[in-house]
């Protein structure tokens, strides 16, 4: 705090406040619209203590780095350093300054081991609280997830996650040019440089700054860079015809499933026929809100398209938003450890499908019929779980399971059977 005499303490998950004094529960001074309680845990300085990865590690034997290695683009072909087309799967967080508690390495690592990931997207806040404001608490965040990342020998993309990067280019080259030289030699790490750039000019604008950064990075890497495109990530064909200058980059393609159908895979064809290379960084089942319904049925078009063209992925988000597009319920652990009953229907058709991938970045996938059996199957053994929970002795309220006591609470109702269960 900059008062002298002030500290730092927090209200809730989403704000704290510089106060001389602090006094846990509500405080009858704040505006009525606000007046939740206090928690008063006092926030320290953060101070970046940089990478705990020694500069030698070598990924496990039998993870997604250790078959694969440094990753390299041939025109629109992702390889891996067997010189073999490579498609990597998986999740992204959700922004920084926002979805923070799930940026820990016990959820890095229950995303391998639960949900099969080989890739996970770190999407660092730039703006609205994030690197701009508090530029160390980021980077912390960020090392925080790339280091449980490379521990568990899977890609992570290092995502300046930002809607107007040109207004800000001083301070993204100071960023990739500390994280390239930081990680710039591990072959999992990946730069998402532009995550959604508007309606800027895609020459004027979003290219002039995307090569700045780009040569920046290249000072201390050859690491694969994801080159953000015009209107939200959409404009791929107009980035194909004006390409950038450089070696092993790819440029951004951005769906939601419910809103993006087949004129924006038209232009991924257009785009890939110009002999560019794609990377979805970011993709939901809703809208492109992240809210709205689901349309898995639009949702395994893409995901057939992907695997058609051998376009890596990374589904929005790892978060517990009330919203269509997050993978967990409100309340879900920041540890992992996450039962079917803690994912939304978008988590678990998510999970489904990278669980179902063989051999998850080589080969083929699990079909779309597949995957929709399962995630059906899913959900339908959470609801059943739920209606036995409910289930109490004596007779049964009007939303519980009357199987076991065969009779109802509510005078003039009657158990009615649906199936065994």
């Amino acid at each position: 705090c900059s008062t002298p005499g002030y500290t730092c303490f927090e209200k809730d998950e989403f704000w704290a406040s510089c106060k001389a004094t602090c006094t846990p529960g509500v405080n009858p001074d704040d505006p009525p619209e606000v007046q939740s309680p206090w928690s008063c845990a006092v926030l320290a300085p953060v101070v970046f203590e940089g990478s705990s990865v020694p500069a030698n590690f070598t990924a496990p034997e039998g993870s997604p780095v250790a078959q694969h290695g440094h990753l390299r683009v041939d025109g629109s072909r992702l390889l891996d350093g067997n010189g073999q087309p490579v498609r990597l799967r998986g999740m992204s967080l959700f922004w920084s300054q926002w979805g923070s508690k799930y940026w820990t390495a016990d959820v890095v690592d229950w995303l391998r081991s639960d949900w099969n990931i080989s890739l996970l997207r770190a999407p660092m806040g730039v703006e609205s609280g994030g690197y701009l404001e508090s530029h160390d608490l980021e980077k912390q965040r960020v090392v925080t997830v790339v280091d449980a990342a490379i521990r568990a020998g899977i890609y992570v993309i290092i995502d300046w996650h930002d809607h107007h990067a040109e207004r800000h280019t001083g301070r993204a080259h100071e960023f990739f040019e500390e994280m390239a030289q930081v990680y710039g030699h591990f072959p999992n790490v990946l730069f998402e440089i532009f995550n959604e750039p508007l309606k800027e000019s895609w020459h004027d604008d979003i290219k002039a700054y995307e090569q700045e950064i780009v040569d920046s990075i290249r000072k201390y890497s050859d690491n694969v860079i994801i080159c953000g495109t015009r209107q939200w990530s959409q404009d791929v064909d107009v980035a194909a015809a004006d390409p950038l200058v450089g070696g092993n980059l790819t440029y951004t393609l951005h769906f939601y499933a419910a809103y993006h159908k087949e004129a924006l895979r038209e232009k991924a064809r257009a785009a890939l026929s110009m002999g560019v290379a794609l990377f979805a960084s970011e993709w939901g089942t809703c809208s492109f809100d992240g809210d709205g319904w689901l349309d898995l049925e639009e949702t395994n078009k893409w995901l057939e398209f992907l695997e058609e063209h051998n376009i890596s992925d990374a589904n929005w988000a790892v978060n517990d938003k009330e919203e269509a597009c997050s993978a967990l319920l409100p309340g879900a652990s920041s540890t992992g450890g996450w039962g079917l009953d803690k994912l939304t229907d978008s988590g678990r058709f998510v999970r489904s499908s990278l669980r179902g991938s063989a051999a998850n970045i080589s080969g083929g996938s699990a079909s779309a019929s597949e995957i929709m059996a399962e995630s059906t199957l899913a959900s339908m053994a959470v609801n059943l779980q739920t209606a036995l929970v409910s289930s109490t002795p004596g007779c049964a309220g009007d939303i519980e399971n009357c199987k076991a006591s065969r009779c109802c609470a509510t005078p003039g109702y009657t158990c009615f059977e649906k199936d065994e269960f």
